[in-house]
């Protein structure tokens, strides 16, 4: 079973989490890497997160890997 319902899962599955702040109008991507390292791997979906510019609460977006784009339009396997 593959567990995406936590930052160490989503990061191991190759997923971002981003968060978008509606007062600033931008996007940024979390660093499940760093979140990981410091012992935050196990916290589950959904987390609470603030802009560091404004404090307003974010809105999170989970993005899946992108396909590799090939030449010929076809992804091909690895």
């Amino acid at each position: 079973m593959i567990d995406l319902g936590t930052i160490a899962g989503l990061h191991a599955h190759d997923h971002q989490l981003a968060a978008y702040c509606p007062r600033c109008d931008r996007w940024r991507v979390l660093p499940l890497g760093e979140w990981i390292t410091r012992g935050k791997g196990s916290l589950r979906l959904p987390l609470r997160v603030r802009c560091r510019d404004c404090g307003e609460v974010g809105l999170l977006q989970v993005r899946p890997p992108m396909p590799l784009r090939s030449s010929t339009g076809w992804i091909t396997p690895p």
